[in-house]
């Protein structure tokens, strides 16, 4: 009796670990992927960044990811680059959203 239940416990552990570890993935992907396209937009000239937002959509880990891209004029010199990943499929799953900033020089 003992035996099973210390069985069952395990189980329910195991069960809760492959969650965590799961939901631990899917986070490490998309700040990967956030990182990535933040990083492909600083290697951009100054100039070459449009004021604006875009979205696309990604799949990671069987869920489907919103990607919004936005860049904004802070000042002549300076603009805000936000990038953020949504989750668009119900239950629990990671989101993640960076910012950054891109100056031109005088």
């Amino acid at each position: 009796m003992i035996f099973s239940v210390g069985v069952l416990m395990v189980i329910g552990l195991s069960r809760s670990l492959s969650s965590t570890m799961q939901y631990a993935a899917a986070s490490s992907e998309i700040v990967v992927l956030a990182n990535a396209r933040l990083d492909s937009l600083q290697a951009e000239p100054f100039d070459s960044l449009t004021i604006g937002s875009t979205s696309d959509t990604l799949r990671v880990g069987g869920t489907t990811y919103r990607r919004v891209v936005s860049v904004t004029l802070v000042t002549a010199l300076l603009k805000q680059i936000d990038v953020s990943l949504t989750p668009l499929d119900a239950g629990q799953h990671p989101g993640y959203s960076a910012t950054s900033y891109m100056a031109n020089s005088w």
